[in-house]
């Protein structure tokens, strides 16, 4: 009699919760972020110069045009990120400034690049920066390979055939005329535009030297670089954290990368090994991976690149990063962040998280992935009472998008239901939102936006909306009264993300 008592009660209450519109979620996962890393863009030619003693470079024979680049765009966009374009900058001179350091180019002080300056170059780093929100301009290298008199040594960064690093005055060098090539398109902090956040050494050449004076990590650092990754087997004499799969150097945050089957010359290669055996967050790929062997077989390659991504998206214990910052975020908390995971709830104790992440403001959202029965939403999200920063659904599944922790426990609640939160940022975009302000006259969210966005809000229809930073601009507004959906059309200045207040009044 007790138990068809208590069974009774269950299921009163479960009816009572259906009729209501509310039921718990049952499955909930603390997942491992996903992106990739794009090597080698920025070449005018393609053939690799690898066995006649020059760089290696995109590995296919022919001229690369805007049409390469149009690829990566349409793919981030269709799969909705950001991706991580990793460029190398020699043919991209427009000024000879390669010539004034002699170790970038096989021809040294005698660099001349005239024969591949042309309009278009301008039409392509306009067209980068112009879509900075799905392409990510990053740092590779100037030339790719180390060379003196002529002669090249793998690779640019660190001396890979002889293990050992460069001179110090080296690496500035060619740090130096990165940002100098950058300048002749407009990408100076003068005009707004900030260093690349994110590095991958070429051929995997990395000066690791966390406890020295002075190492790639340092170097890069100093220049505004927070978050690189690579292939840490290729410097194993240098004791890089490989078991871990990632650690700081001088503030910047290296994590392991692996390739699964796309070689750096392959012409429309997707990773050929399962998800199941992905053994770092970040994979390899290369330029050509992207590009198919003629245009009118582009749009397929596309097709099957997003349906990879949407693949991964499907995976309860992966997600699909935004963006580069959310990655290394997602990363961090991985490692550091415990999390005591429940129907109705999450734990987590973030007390470990080492201070250097915050002191290089490396952290960003952390990422609960609630799987959804059909009709149903998340209906509210709190984390230590207060309302999430944003919340997105694909794939049957809900992303709770958690504000930056700090080194202490959070408790995250949630519930869902037929109907979604009265108020909240719908993350479809691939910026950042940070925080979220509530109250019957206004509503508020700091966001990091990245090109030219639209930005969902669900709630009522605002008397105005307003931006604290004029460099995130609000282009136009509209509402839907049938959704309540408020759509902003915002704009960042600064490639690399801009960030800004925007608050809506009532």
């Amino acid at each position: 009699m007790y138990r068809f008592k208590l069974l009774f009660r269950r299921l009163v209450v479960l009816s009572l919760m259906l009729f209501l519109g509310t039921v718990y979620a049952q499955e909930v996962t603390f997942p491992r972020a996903f992106a990739i890393a794009i090597d080698d863009i920025g070449w005018n030619q393609g053939r690799s110069l690898g066995n006649e003693g020059g760089p290696w470079r995109a590995g296919v024979r022919r001229d690369m045009n805007i049409k390469d680049y149009m690829p990566i765009v349409a793919i981030a966009k269709a799969a909705g990120v950001r991706l991580q374009g990793l460029f190398v900058l020699s043919e991209m001179d427009r000024t000879n400034v390669c010539a004034k350091y002699p170790t970038i180019t096989k021809q040294g002080e005698k660099f001349d690049n005239s024969k591949n300056v042309n309009d278009e170059q301008i039409q392509i780093m306009n067209y980068v920066k112009d879509n900075a929100a799905y392409f990510e301009f990053g740092l590779h290298g100037v030339g790719h390979e180390h060379f003196e008199n002529g002669v090249r040594t793998r690779a640019e960064w660190y001396d890979t055939d002889h293990h050992k690093p460069w001179p110090e005055q080296d690496s500035r060098d060619h740090l130096k005329c990165f940002i100098e090539i950058m300048a002749q398109y407009g990408f100076t902090k003068e005009n707004g535009q900030s260093f690349p956040e994110s590095y991958v050494p070429c051929a995997y050449g990395y000066w690791w030297n966390p406890d020295g004076a002075f190492s790639t990590g340092k170097l890069l650092s100093e220049a505004g670089v927070k978050y690189g990754n690579t292939l840490f087997e290729q410097v194993a004499e240098l004791k890089p954290p490989i078991e871990f799969g990632g650690g700081f150097d001088h503030g910047l945050l290296m994590i392991s990368r692996y390739n699964y089957g796309n070689d750096w010359y392959k012409v429309g290669a997707l990773p050929v090994s399962p998800l199941s055996e992905y053994k770092s967050d970040i994979i390899e790929t290369h330029w050509p991976n992207l590009l198919a062997q003629d245009y009118f077989l582009q749009d397929k390659l596309n097709e099957d690149w997003v349906a990879f991504f949407k693949n991964i998206q499907k995976d309860k214990d992966h997600y699909l990063a935004k963006n580069t910052e959310q990655l290394y975020s997602q990363w961090l908390y991985n490692h550091y962040a415990k999390a005591i995971i429940t129907d109705r709830k999450v734990v987590i104790d973030n007390t470990n998280m080492p201070q250097v992440a915050y002191d290089r403001a490396l952290l960003g959202n952390m990422v609960l992935k609630v799987k959804l029965n059909e009709g149903m939403h998340v209906s509210s999200a709190t984390v230590n009472g207060q309302a999430i920063p944003a919340y997105f659904e694909e794939a049957g599944y809900g992303f709770l998008y958690l504000p930056v922790l700090q080194k202490k426990q959070y408790t995250v609640e949630f519930a869902t239901g037929k109907t979604l939160p009265e108020r909240f940022v719908d993350n479809t975009g691939t910026y950042n939102v940070y925080d979220v302000k509530s109250n019957k006259k206004e509503f508020s969210f700091d966001l990091k936006m990245y090109g030219t966005q639209d930005v969902l809000v669900k709630c009522e229809k605002p008397l105005t909306v307003k931006s604290d930073n004029p460099n995130v601009k609000i282009i136009s507004q509209s509402y839907d009264q049938g959704t309540s959906m408020l759509k902003l059309e915002i704009s960042g200045r600064d490639m690399q993300g801009e960030r800004g207040v925007v608050k809506l009044t009532f």
